[in-house]
């Protein structure tokens, strides 16, 4: 009697250990390991084993915590006293979730729901790598001296933005380098802004759409000059000053300046077959903090047309990015 009721206070009760067999993961992999139960000092009735992968996000100096999904593993089942189970676990990661940044931190909540008793839980931290493709655009952006900002990753309402700054030969010239991603079939379909310093202590925001195919995105060398040719395309088309690659940043009329890079469309001709940025990586978390802290975390303006934005709204002239001139 007397142990039964300590069980019910949570002491010598069953307990729960999630036991990954890799902490870290990318999205759509399949994160695999296996739940080590043990029981108390007495029997004791499960009603349900799942876990919830909840969701961090800090913005604006605050937390913001949400379910991004509810995994169910077992139900219904009694642990005898001191026994031990060993249950599987496997879950694959949806492709649209933000990847783990300073500002997005993942955890696995574990939670052992024991019929009249005190529920036993278990945390454990994930960490979502980029998926390879995009793994390998910060690379290209990388050969090209460009280093991810402390921000970087962080979540607005059209998806996770990522932000870049100089340090090579762009240094002095382009103020950052920032896009949200969108992998498709064929490859990794970028959105961005790039900041041209231009005249004395100002810039101009240069925006373009680039699609980089996975067979260019395997040719690590590929993939740097087209983002490259991007990159000084926008410089050109915002007149900057100053030199760049060794020859000056006069011409329209130049061999680097004489062919569109990659793909990508004017303002008023981007059409996709109906990409959303629901779509983009971070896309889910975008559409779940608009509904959740849209008067906190989003200015009113975007916050009025925060749910169902589309790739075609920012191309139209949104608040993506603050405005900024297309190539």
């Amino acid at each position: 009697m007397w142990k039964k009721f300590l069980s019910r206070l949570g002491i010598s009760a069953a307990k729960v250990d999630l036991v990954l067999h890799r902490p870290h993961v990318r999205l759509g992999e399949t994160l695999e390991g296996e739940f080590l139960l043990e029981g108390g000092s007495v029997a004791q009735h499960i009603r349900n084993l799942d876990v919830v992968l909840q969701l961090e996000v800090q913005a604006e100096g605050k937390a913001y915590r949400k379910t991004a999904a509810v995994i169910p593993v077992a139900s219904s089942f009694t642990i005898q006293p001191s026994e031990r189970k060993v249950l599987p676990f496997s879950y694959t990661l949806p492709h649209h979730l933000p990847i783990s940044r300073p500002t997005v931190r993942y955890t696995f909540v574990t939670r052992l729901d024991i019929a009249d008793g005190v529920d036993a839980y278990d945390q454990d931290a994930i960490h979502i790598l980029p998926p390879t493709a995009l793994d390998q655009v910060f690379s290209a952006l990388a050969a090209l001296g460009f280093r991810e900002k402390p921000a970087s990753g962080s979540i607005t309402p059209y998806g996770q933005e990522f932000s870049f700054f100089p340090t090579g030969e762009f240094q002095g010239i382009v103020q950052e380098v920032e896009f949200f991603a969108l992998v498709e079939g064929e490859g990794v379909r970028l959105y961005m802004e790039i900041d041209v310093r231009h005249g004395f202590g100002g810039e101009r925001e240069m925006k373009r759409e680039l699609l980089i195919t996975h067979e260019q995105l395997r040719d690590s060398a590929a993939a740097a000059r087209l983002l490259r040719e991007a990159i000084e395309e926008a410089v050109q088309a915002a007149g900057a000053f100053g030199q760049l690659s060794g020859h000056p940043l006069a011409t329209p009329h130049s061999p680097i300046y004489s062919h569109p890079v990659g793909h990508y469309s004017p303002v008023h001709h981007s059409h996709h077959g109906g990409h959303g940025w629901a779509g983009a990586i971070g896309g889910f978390a975008a559409g779940m903090l608009a509904g959740m802290v849209a008067e906190e975390l989003l200015d009113d303006a975007v916050d009025d047309v925060a749910d169902g934005l589309d790739v075609d709204d920012w191309f139209d002239g949104g608040d993506g990015f603050d405005g900024g001139d297309w190539l």
